[in-house]
């Protein structure tokens, strides 16, 4: 396989969302597709086959980026709602 057809594949490989959460101050989350809400006491953020809410106070988008999202705040709550269609 020639390095064209590899860099095909891993475009076509759905990368795996990855959350880091850091005390209750810091919310990194990789692959990040979009963010469908934002402001001081809510961020939705939509991964790769979920969707992720952030409850908190004083929430900044710290950085929106090719390769994810950072949060920073006073983080209450996270919750994950699959998105419609998703069975895995």
């Amino acid at each position: 396989m020639g390095i064209k057809e590899t860099l095909i594949r891993l475009s076509e490989t759905p990368a795996e969302s990855v959350v880091s959460i850091t005390g209750t101050r810091e919310l990194c989350a990789e692959n990040c597709r979009c963010i469908t809400a934002c402001d001081e006491d809510l961020a939705v953020l939509q991964l790769k086959d979920m969707s992720m809410r952030v409850v908190g106070t004083g929430l900044v988008l710290e950085n929106f980026g090719a390769y994810g999202v950072r949060l920073t705040g006073r983080i209450h709550s996270v919750t994950f709602e699959e998105s419609a269609g998703n069975s895995n």
